[in-house]
Parts: C-alpha cells; sequence; structure tokens
C-alpha cells in the first residue's frame, strides 16, 4: 500500500512540475513577442475616381488597433502611385510619393473603442501629388493608395508587414493599400437620329440574335429576320442621360457585323463578327457619341 502511494505522489509531482514548465514556456514566448498593429477597413465609401472629374474622390473608413487600445498611434502617413495601364501613347506610371499625413489627434474614438478615420482624397490631389496632368490618364488606369501606421515606440506597418491572413481575413481586412480605378461614367448621348447597320455573312438574318439599347432604363431590342443586310433607325430623345447597348447572343454569331451611327454623323462601335455578349458596347471613355 505504501509502495502504491508512493507511485501515486511521484505522478502528481511530475504533473505538477510539468505544468509550471510549460508555463514557463508560455511566459517566455509571451515576454518575448512583439505584437503589430493593424489598419483594419470598416468601409470601403468610394473606391474610383471618374477621370472626367477632378473632384471625384477615393474614399474609406479605417480603425486602428494594437494591443494597447490603440494607445501606440503616432500618425498614419498616405502615399500613392500610378500605373498606366493603357496602350495610348508613352508609360505615364509614377513611383510612390507622398499624398498626406494623418496624425493620432485626427482619429475619433469608434464604436469597438479604438481609433477610427473617414480617410478621402481626391483624383486632383492624387494626380498633383505625382505631377501628372488629366491629359497623363485615361479610363481603364489605376491609382494605388497606401498607408503606413507609424507607432510611438518607432516602428511602422504597411502592406509589406502583413501575412495574407491579416490582409484578408474576414476580422482583420487590413491590406493598408487600395487600387482607384479610373472610370468613365456614362454622359447624355446626342440627342436625334441614330442608325445601326446590320450585316449576316451567310445572309439568312441573325438567327435569334438581337441588339438591346436602353436608353434612362427604357429597352427596344433591334434585331434582322432574314436577309443578308438591313438599315433602321432609332431616336434618342432630347434631354436623355444614359444610352446603353448590349449584344444578346443567337445561334450563329460568327455571321454578325454591325455598326451604329449617332445622330451627330460619328461612327460610335463598328463590330463583329462575333460580338462581345452581354457587356457595355459604347466606350464611355470616347465621347464621339455625345
Amino acid at each position: 500500500m505504501k509502495y502504491i502511494f508512493k507511485i501515486f505522489t511521484i505522478v502528481i509531482l511530475a504533473s505538477l512540475l510539468g505544468c509550471s514548465s510549460d508555463d514557463n514556456v508560455i511566459d517566455i514566448v509571451n515576454n518575448n513577442t512583439t505584437r503589430g498593429a493593424i489598419l483594419r477597413t470598416i468601409a470601403v465609401n468610394s473606391s474610383e475616381f471618374d477621370v472626367f472629374n477632378p473632384q471625384s474622390e477615393f474614399s474609406v473608413t479605417l480603425e486602428f488597433e494594437d494591443n494597447r487600445g490603440g494607445d501606440l498611434l503616432e500618425s498614419v502617413d498616405v502615399v500613392v502611385s500610378f500605373d498606366d495601364r493603357t496602350d495610348n501613347g508613352p508609360d505615364n506610371s509614377r513611383d510612390e510619393a507622398p499624398l498626406t499625413t494623418i496624425p493620432a489627434s485626427a482619429f475619433s474614438n469608434g464604436e469597438n473603442n479604438l481609433p477610427v478615420i473617414t480617410f478621402n482624397t481626391s483624383l486632383g490631389q492624387a494626380a498633383q501629388a505625382l505631377g501628372l496632368t488629366s491629359d497623363d490618364y485615361s479610363g481603364g488606369d489605376r491609382f494605388v493608395v497606401r498607408f503606413i501606421a507609424n507607432l510611438t515606440d518607432g516602428r511602422s506597418f504597411s502592406s509589406g508587414d502583413a501575412n495574407g491572413g491579416i490582409l484578408s481575413g474576414s476580422f482583420t481586412r487590413s491590406p493598408y493599400q487600395y487600387n482607384v480605378n479610373l472610370v468613365c461614367p456614362p454622359a447624355p448621348p446626342a440627342s436625334g437620329t441614330w442608325t445601326i447597320e446590320m450585316t449576316d455573312l451567310y445572309g439568312d438574318g441573325w438567327n435569334g440574335g438581337e441588339l438591346v439599347i436602353t436608353i434612362d432604363g427604357n429597352e427596344s431590342r433591334f434585331t434582322m429576320d432574314n436577309g443578308a443586310s438591313l438599315t433602321v433607325n432609332f431616336e434618342v430623345p432630347s434631354g436623355s442621360q444614359v444610352i446603353s447597348i448590349q449584344y444578346s447572343s443567337g445561334d450563329w454569331d460568327e455571321e454578325v457585323i454591325f455598326q451604329i451611327i449617332a445622330s451627330n454623323g460619328n461612327t460610335i462601335m463598328d463590330i463583329g463578327p462575333f460580338p462581345p455578349v452581354g457587356v457595355e458596347l459604347i466606350d464611355y471613355c470616347n465621347t464621339n457619341y455625345q
């Protein structure tokens, strides 16, 4: 019986010593772990620049978090770069340049009791920081806005300092940088009579293919039931704000060709065979339809 009791005592002591050792290891790891900081994306309020409007804005709401409840925040640097993604002349891409610095005092206390800020910058401000003029960019190009969180202990964190889980995780959502695409919103089209010139290479009509033309939400469909060619007109009322033209597929799209001439005399598209299906066919960056 005494022997059994001794064995039991030894086992209990070994367990206690083992727990103590593990606890010491955990304490050592915790004491020697350097914790960082994140800028969490609360909302991307506006993600694009209107290429025709230098006042159009990129806007994002950010929340700062560290292991001190946000107390380590010193400032946030904002830098911007430009990616020329169109083949319409020289490459106007620009490396990063400073855009602004946001002091910690500009942040307010958010619903999670952490510093929060909504940051806005305009196309004009971003272009000026990089020495760009409106002639240097066009629809399809891209600005990249990057944030650098500076801490009171001298450390800084940005997109190069985090792993994939932090950058894109559903909770942290901390990419530190955002692509801001340049887009061309629709402009009011030229009013009056527009013309569609339809061609079928086999000569038996479009076999179910249709042009879907929508003016301020009012949709019309145009097709060629038979034959090799057809000319049709449609009216764009005065004061119309948005025109959209898409192609709906038929059985033999490899036979389909068409041109559309605006009321101002400009041929705004010459497409086919194999017209793109279900996408906007008007190039809103080219204002020849106005």
